[in-house]
């Protein structure tokens, strides 16, 4: 189970200390750990389509653009990545609750404390479902596939439809989201999130929020199966 966890500051002095403390932190872990550091916010933006992380320790005063637009801009994307502000503002603070951040930390750092939100961190990337990538026209997004309620093709496209109610466009085929644990073809346009289904019909599946995913006469076997096998654990 290895971890990137990438690092976001215009301050060289302060991204060296970062990276000592998580070469320290990491020495004693059954698992690698992976560490990207970037000097300001738009060369993480440009780098993190191709070279994802899985946590992002991340300054907030930066010239261009800051660490809470960074955040922001992540957010307005779906992309949940955990991140962990340290900054030496702490007027910011109400700002971060907004981007849900995982943690704020005051400079001048404290080592403790940072370790315990980053071993809080690796036990809940541990026990976490999986996650994956959407690309859209926009870039890319990184997204837990808990959040994912249901696929629907348009051609070689889909359309992903989160949890939150948003729609996100994308740049995939609908083969891209089969064999993921608990989604499931409805009907050759429609992968369905298990999770997120309230009952099986002859001719429909029913969401928990009232909407009805066509179900083909010749899934419905298999999908009543899984649905049943889902919420039983047999």
């Amino acid at each position: 189970m290895p971890i990137t966890i990438s690092i976001c500051d215009d301050d060289s002095i302060q991204i060296s200390s970062l990276k000592s403390i998580l070469s320290e932190w990491s020495a004693g872990k059954p698992f690698a750990v992976h560490i990207n550091t970037y000097e300001s916010a738009e060369q993480f933006l440009f780098c993190y389509p191709d070279d994802p992380c899985d946590l992002l320790l991340l300054d907030i005063e930066m010239k261009g653009i800051n660490g809470m637009e960074l955040a922001k801009q992540l957010r307005a994307k779906g992309d949940m990545l955990p991140i962990v502000f340290i900054t030496g503002f702490s007027e910011y603070m109400s700002g971060g609750y907004d981007v849900e951040a995982l943690h704020y930390l005051l400079k001048p750092l404290n080592k403790d404390k940072l370790v315990a939100v980053l071993d809080r961190n690796a036990e809940r990337y541990a026990e976490k479902s999986a996650e994956t990538v959407l690309t859209t026209d926009s870039g890319t997004t990184h997204i837990s596939t808990d959040r994912i309620v249901f696929v629907e093709a348009f051609g070689r496209n889909t359309q992903v439809h989160i949890s939150d109610g948003r729609m996100l466009d994308c740049n995939m085929s609908i083969a891209s989201f089969e064999g993921i644990t608990g989604f499931i073809h409805t009907h050759r346009s429609y992968i369905v999130n298990l999770r997120f289904v309230k009952s099986i019909g002859k001719t429909a599946v029913m969401l928990d929020n009232g909407k009805e995913i066509p179900l083909s006469r010749r899934r419905y076997g298999e999908v009543n199966k899984k649905f049943i096998e889902f919420y039983t654990g047999e």
